[in-house]
């Protein structure tokens, strides 16, 4: 056992990641509160640079953005790619994506219960339980996300659905219906499942996880290319140079994260030094985990309301006029594990 783990670190090294939280409609006051005390230098998002073994998978870099944003890891949440790239993967059809599952994408009755196969937390230190999870050797412990697994499953829900009855989308529907009473969704064609459109199968069957998520036991280093890097389309990975990270559905948090060859803008900007970096990658090397290079923004917390109610928690904190509310939201964002205490890069995670 120790000789493969000594084999496996042998061949690990340091890849830089930018993890990006970012909203695009904030108002100029909601920018201010996150310039003022979110220590945001932008005012439209919160950052994180980090360094993580060469081999650790999409879930359990879930573990470390949770930890890194402040998070309590209390919420559905799925890594995506950018609309573009993920219609140009697919050609916008059910056999282009079917073609995918299992390589790619989750297969469609790919369960909460197997997403979460490790989500096995039941009391004591919260961190101390994250920290485990993003700390390597990195192994797949669920079931669905096996390629022969996956194959079937996609192969069973394409025989289920030899024909299909495919409806008019809702937004047809709804200017066809709107001034008319009990009107009723046209069906447009008959057709087998395998021969529609992503887009008329979407409006014509419902698969709860959706068909855009990504197999969690994909390496974040073979899906991701690095700023700068070209993609060879004869290849399948890597798939982009951009990926979508999405938690909690309600508040709709999104982190965009992107890949570096190096780390020589962080030091030409004087953000770290070379010391500061190398011993940060012999760390990610010898503990075989993530290390935070640099931080801007303070973390957030769940069920806030995404970045806009931070920003709105943060002026009722240190600017509402009402001192017995303001005192209230801060006890609440305690309750959920929130602290405005400065702490180091290193003790980030």
């Amino acid at each position: 056992m120790k000789n493969n783990l000594r084999s496996i670190k042998n061949h690990i090294t340091p890849i830089r990641i930018h993890l990006e939280l970012k909203h695009e409609y904030l108002s100029d006051y909601e920018k201010r509160m996150l310039k003022r005390y979110g220590e945001s230098s932008s005012g439209d998002s919160i950052t994180r640079d980090i360094l993580i073994p060469s081999d650790m998978p999409l879930h359990n870099l879930h573990y470390a953005i949770q930890k890194l944003f402040g998070w309590q890891n209390s919420h559905l949440r799925r890594f995506y790619l950018p609309e573009e790239i993920y219609e140009k993967l697919t050609d916008g059809t059910v056999k282009g994506w079917a073609d995918l599952v299992g390589i790619l994408f989750q297969p469609p009755s790919e369960a909460q219960e197997d997403v979460f196969w490790d989500d096995d937390y039941e009391r004591g230190s919260f961190k101390v339980w994250l920290r485990k999870k993003y700390i390597g050797p990195y192994i797949y412990g669920g079931i669905m996300e096996h390629p022969e697994i996956a194959r079937q499953d996609v192969e069973e829900l394409l025989e289920y659905y030899k024909m299909v009855e495919v409806r008019e989308s809702f937004t047809d529907y709804w200017k066809r219906a709107k001034g008319h009473e009990n009107v009723k969704i046209k069906i447009i064609k008959k057709a087998p499942l395998i021969d529609l459109t992503l887009e008329e199968m979407n409006d014509s069957i419902i698969i709860d996880g959706g068909t855009e998520s990504l197999l969690e036991r994909l390496e974040v280093d073979k899906v991701i290319a690095a700023q700068g890097e070209e993609i060879n389309p004869k290849d399948l990975f890597p798939v982009t140079k951009e990926l979508i990270y999405n938690y909690d559905f309600g508040d709709n948090w999104i982190v965009k994260i992107t890949k570096y060859k190096d780390c020589k803008d962080l030091l030409a900007q004087n953000i770290i030094d070379e010391y500061e970096l190398e011993e940060a990658e012999d760390i990610v090397v010898d503990k075989h985990k993530p290390v935070c290079i640099h931080k801007d923004g303070i973390s957030v917390l769940d069920d806030v309301g995404g970045l806009r109610g931070f920003a709105d928690l943060l002026g009722t904190i240190y600017e509402g006029e009402d001192k017995e509310d303001a005192s209230n939201a801060r006890a609440w964002a305690r309750s959920l594990g929130w602290s405005a205490t400065k702490i180091s890069n290193k003790m980030m995670i």
